[in-house]
Order: structure tokens, then sequence, then C-alpha cells
């Protein structure tokens, strides 16, 4: 009974809202849900942008933090850092009634690897759920229009010390350490000390920088391997952490958009990836290897 009410007021609503944005009385209003890390929400973020650059009215649903914020085993905190890195960007979230509105009755569903709906053919209020792909010249554009590293937060206690033979490394482990994740993929204990030999013989660095989700493994598992001096990133917000793997001159990516978003935000660096059929092969100054 329930699920038919709402499908009945989803009609009134949708169908109301279509006419008043028909006579220009309102703006289709497109609401976001982010969810997940740093990386995930500066995607999301995108995507209410592909809309607001079409003049139309944007919000994003940050209640997931509230009521969830975790990985998927529940194990390591997941918390809305996005406004915290990006303070300069326009944001406007949206809470209360009005977001149960749109949540319960505008909802759009969506599939894998599906395109986000042509914001030109948009007649009508939307609420998008959901990873979409935004289309490539798109996500291009606005990263470069968003994404300035120049303009994002800097960290409490400042940047790190590097030099050109500093290796930042990103090892993420929690809810992606076992198995072969659909969407990042999986790497193995072993791929992390065969990038390290490989650094060693390509760039012979002068230091290690560990960033990870699991610290004390990354010093039993990883640094007991090294003769070069060593430093674990503890204690940071995520957002911190992306900040200064981003001033690493070579960065190594785990499984993951971590690594890889870095890397982006610096496209002077070099980064080494795992060789599988998620890695980026188009990005330039990138190795690949097992």
């Amino acid at each position: 009974m329930k699920r038919i009410i709402i499908n009945i007021l989803s009609a009134i609503f949708q169908a109301a809202d279509t006419l008043f944005c028909k006579l220009h009385i309102k703006r289709p209003v497109v609401v976001v849900f982010m969810d997940g890390g740093i990386c995930s929400q500066m995607l999301m973020y995108l995507q209410g942008q592909y809309y607001a650059e079409q003049g139309l009215d944007v919000r994003y649903d940050t209640r997931w933090f509230d009521i969830c914020g975790k990985d998927q085993f529940g194990n390591h905190p997941r918390i809305f850092e996005f406004t915290e890195m990006w303070p300069m960007l326009p944001f406007k979230s949206i809470k209360g009634w009005r977001l149960w509105i749109y949540r319960h009755l505008f909802k759009v569903g969506q599939l894998m690897n599906e395109e986000l709906p042509n914001p030109k053919t948009i007649t009508k209020s939307m609420y998008l759920y959901g990873y979409w792909d935004l289309p490539g010249e798109a996500y291009n554009r606005l990263w470069s229009a968003c994404f300035d590293i120049r303009m994002a937060s800097i960290p409490a206690g400042g940047g790190l010390r590097t030099s050109e033979r500093t290796v930042g490394v990103h090892v993420r482990r929690g809810d992606l350490a076992k198995g072969d994740n659909p969407v990042y993929g999986g790497v193995t204990d072993g791929y992390f000390l065969r990038a390290i030999e490989f650094c060693n013989e390509k760039f012979q660095p002068k230091k290690y920088i560990f960033f990870s989700d699991e610290p004390d493994w990354v010093e039993q598992n990883i640094c007991d391997h090294l003769e070069q001096p060593y430093e674990i990133m503890r204690g940071n917000k995520a957002w911190e952490d992306l900040w200064l793997l981003t001033q690493c001159p070579v960065i190594v990516a785990s499984q993951g958009s971590f690594g890889t978003v870095a890397a982006k935000l610096n496209p002077a660096a070099v980064l080494i990836q795992c060789n599988n059929e998620h890695a980026n092969r188009e990005r330039k100054n990138t190795y690949l290897i097992r």
C-alpha cells in the first residue's frame, strides 16, 4: 500500500513539476546523491555541475554521511569533506521535507555505466542516485573548470618536503583488500613491492611516503623491505592525504581512484598503476606494471 501511495504521489508531483517548468514558473531541480570518499564526492559534484552549467537548479544530498558514512564493511569512516577541500566552489545542499519529496518522488533509476541524461532534454526535476558516467568531453571540461589544486585548501600542517626523487604510495586496504572489485579491480600485496622495485630502478628515490587506511599493515608488510627512509601518514583527513599525495612527483596508485585522482590534479607527476583492465592507458607519463 505504501508503495502504491508513493507511486501515485510521484505521478502527481512530476506532472505538476513538468507543467510549472514548462510555464517557466520554476526551473527543474536536479538533486545529486553523494556518498563515498573524497574522490567519489568530487565525481558526484561534477555530475551536478553538468546540469548547473545549463542553468538548472542543482542541489546535493549529503544525508548518507549522517546515516551511514562507512565503507561497505563498516570499518573505515567516509566523511563528507568536499567543501573542506574545495571551499571556493559553489555548493548547495538539500535537507528536510524537500529532500524527502525529491528522493522519493523524483528518483531516476540508474544502470551500471549508464550515461547521465542530457541536460538539454530535462523538462522536470529529478533525483540522481548512483554512479553515472559523464560524457568524456564534459568530464574533462568540468574537471578543468572546477579542480585546480592551487584553489584547494592547504592542510593545517602545511605541505610535504618533497624532491624530484620522492615517491608517494597509496595503499588501499579495507573493503578492497581482497578480491577483484568490479569497478576498481584488485591488486595483490606483491604489486606494491614490485612497484617499489620498479621505482628504485627507474627513479632512484630518496624517500617513500605512504598513504593508507591501514598504516600498520603497510609498516609491517611493505616498509620492512625498504632501504630508503620512509614516512607513513597518520591521523590526516582523506582530503588532506589527497592534497599531500599530489605534491609527490612520483605516485604509485592502488586500486580505487585515490592515486589516479591525485595524479590528475598534478599532471606533471609520474603515475604508476597496476597493469589490469581498469588501468588508465591514455594518460601520458604513466607506467603500468603487474
